[in-house]
């Protein structure tokens, strides 16, 4: 399961930040308003989601205090899960929360705009997105909704109940859903057709940038001395000024990062290894004194 904050700013309440937790294979995911990004909030939606689903079996989440606190470190432990966190800047590891993100703040703008409320009366739409993500068709399932895959329960027809304009009552339209599928699938066909030049394009001129650049390949290995690529806390402002620490030992290769130590301290960190370069001597103008014997 994959957890994030996403801020949404002021509301007529005290919520500013949504608690998004989404389960990885099926897509089911859970929306939970919170007045700040606390480790509380967290730990009780994810409490929440074991006292309804079970417990999960691995929980993802970023490097914020929110997340690394010792509360949130005695949750797996109690509930015998694992927790599993982010490097620092490779926010596409968790891509797939990050995508939920995207989508949530893209439904909000259709729902402000269609609908025109308060802007600050967001967190009275969170039910209406969550039910749209989890009973909507992902043609990813197999055009089955999250719903059917993670509970088992049928998902029901977006048109089954509607509000029409001259009365503003419920009522029942005659749809057959199997028609109301095929014509939904001609216009995905249709959609995608289109979308499909584009996304070539976009392929064509990805690959173009891809042979222009020079990447290199992290060949790093255990016990290569390496400098680290980390932003400097002490310039305010300052986000995307870095300076190469170090140096540093790699410990252990990870799937997606290498943790590494720190000669002289023996602090160790996960960090990505588009963040690392080897270390040579001249780099640093270091003495004999701090070499590793």
């Amino acid at each position: 399961m994959h957890i994030d904050y996403l801020y949404f700013g002021e509301s007529y309440g005290a919520a500013k930040y949504v608690l998004v937790l989404k389960d990885e294979l099926t897509h089911y995911c859970d929306l939970v308003a919170a007045d700040s990004a606390y480790s509380q909030t967290a730990v009780a939606a994810v409490l929440d989601w074991n006292k309804r689903f079970g417990i999960p079996a691995m929980l993802m989440s970023g490097n914020g205090t929110h997340f690394k606190c010792q509360v949130m470190e005695e949750l797996p432990e109690r509930l015998g899960a694992v927790h599993s966190f982010v490097p620092v800047y490779t926010p596409w590891i968790n891509g797939t929360v990050e995508r939920v993100n995207r989508y949530i703040l893209q439904v909000l703008r259709v729902m402000l705009l269609e609908n025109k409320p308060d802007t600050h009366n967001w967190a009275y739409l969170l039910p209406l997105i969550q039910a749209n993500m989890n009973h909507g068709p992902v043609l990813s399932l197999g055009d089955c909704a999250p719903v059917e895959l993670f509970t088992g329960l049928p998902a029901p027809a977006a048109l089954d109940v509607v509000v029409t304009p001259q009365d503003k009552l419920p009522r029942t339209l005659p749809l057959e859903k199997e028609t109301f599928r095929q014509a939904l699938e001609e216009l995905r066909t249709s959609l995608h057709a289109l979308h499909r030049v584009v996304r070539d394009q976009r392929e064509r001129s990805r690959t173009a940038v891809m042979a222009r650049s020079k990447g290199t390949v992290c060949n790093f290995s255990d016990g290569d001395y390496v400098r680290w690529s980390r932003v400097d806390q002490r310039l305010q402002g300052s986000k995307l000024f870095v300076r190469w620490v170090g140096p540093f030992q790699v410990a252990k290769a990870l799937p997606h990062s290498f943790l590494i130590r720190h000669l002289l301290t023996g602090a160790e960190y996960d960090v990505h290894g588009s963040r690392l370069k080897f270390y040579y001597d001249g780099d640093l103008n270091v003495t004999a004194e701090i070499r590793d014997p």
